[in-house]
């Protein structure tokens, strides 16, 4: 019986191997020239914000989307603008009383007043289908940190940042999430989503009615990750000083991102805080006037699943059993020896 304490190490082997171990990224991975993913094996209900088939939105004469009667909904459960609806499978949280994020056709034109066709709030027409988001929100009051933009569209902060939002338009930002079903855990995911910003059309940019903007700043959050900061592009928006646009003068972005589902069903989240602009005083901010987000065509795929092979936990016990019967041998042969 004295011997066993001997053996202890093997115990805390067991521990290491019957313990679940998450190694997943801090956030997922951006992959950079990937192929575009297949919206047939899409696990993403109404990625691109088709759905319902919704009519008497808001025209406004044409000055914003508006075309065969489907019109424009606000998004924000809380704004008091009207008329409110949300495409099927998403949900919208955030802003505040006057956030003018909304959800629609795509088309933005008034061609009486000299203004070219455009995406929502004068983005890239290049969406999937009929619909976008737009997830407006004016202008953040603060931001603690002015971020780095890299060539990759990644946003980097050295530290998570605290952006405070106008009492209008907050306190938390603009947010669509929809929780994601049918998924392995340890499978390897990839998702896809469509960005514009405003103004980065390329008729409404070289027109009188054109502005100066830089890239903006969209949020990813895939539960259990951490929150990822993603440039959204300006496109052809006259650059402010010392705030290059990440992907030149591009109108649009696909981004990709790969992931290790790490549940069945994952949340994933979209968000925008509004234009960050130096000229309005949002402290913290030295990179001009921001543009915001439009967005379109969510998809995931599935790129690499788990085989059928046993488990880590599986493997301790299977070690386990291994152990105590080599310990056992050796304790009886320990005794035989003594007798």
């Amino acid at each position: 019986m004295n011997n066993f304490p001997r053996y202890a190490f093997l115990v805390f082997i067991f521990m290491i191997f019957c313990s679940p171990i998450l190694a997943y990224a801090a956030t997922p991975v951006i992959i950079v020239d990937a192929d575009p993913l297949d919206r047939s094996r899409n696990l993403v209900f109404n990625g691109s914000f088709e759905e319902p088939n919704l009519e008497n939105g808001f025209t406004f004469g044409g000055f914003l989307p508006g075309v065969d009667g489907d019109g424009y909904y606000f998004l924000s459960p809380i704004t008091v603008n009207m008329p409110i609806a949300q495409p099927d499978g998403w949900a919208a949280s955030g802003g505040g009383p006057d956030t003018y994020a909304r959800w629609g056709n795509n088309i933005n034109a008034i061609p009486s007043a000299g203004l070219p066709i455009a995406g929502q709030a004068w983005s890239s027409t290049e969406i999937n289908g009929e619909r976008s988001v737009y997830l407006g929100n004016e202008t953040p009051l603060e931001i603690s940190e002015t971020p780095e933009f890299m060539s990759n569209g990644e946003v980097v902060f050295t530290s998570p940042p605290t952006i405070t939002l106008k009492p209008e338009y907050g306190p938390e930002p603009m947010t669509i999430t929809q929780t994601v079903t049918g998924l392995v855990p340890d499978g390897v995911y990839r998702m896809s989503f469509w960005v514009s910003g405003e103004w980065g059309n390329l008729g409404f940019a070289s027109s009188p009615n054109g502005t100066t903007a830089g890239d903006g700043i969209i949020g990813v959050q895939l539960q259990g990750y951490d929150l990822l900061y993603l440039a959204v592009p300006a496109g052809n928006s006259a650059e402010p000083p010392g705030a290059p646009h990440v992907f030149g003068t591009e109108e649009a972005h696909t981004y990709i991102l790969e992931f290790t589902a790490n549940d069945t069903e994952m949340d994933i989240s979209f968000m925008n805080w509004g234009h960050f602009d130096s000229l309005s005083d949002t402290i913290g901010w030295d990179r001009g006037q921001s543009t915001e987000l439009i967005m379109d065509d969510v998809i995931i795929n599935a790129i690499s699943l788990p085989v059928n092979v046993p488990t880590l936990s599986e493997w301790g016990l299977i070690l386990m059993s291994g152990i105590l019967g080599i310990t056992g041998l050796l304790v009886i042969r320990r005794r035989q020896l003594s007798v």
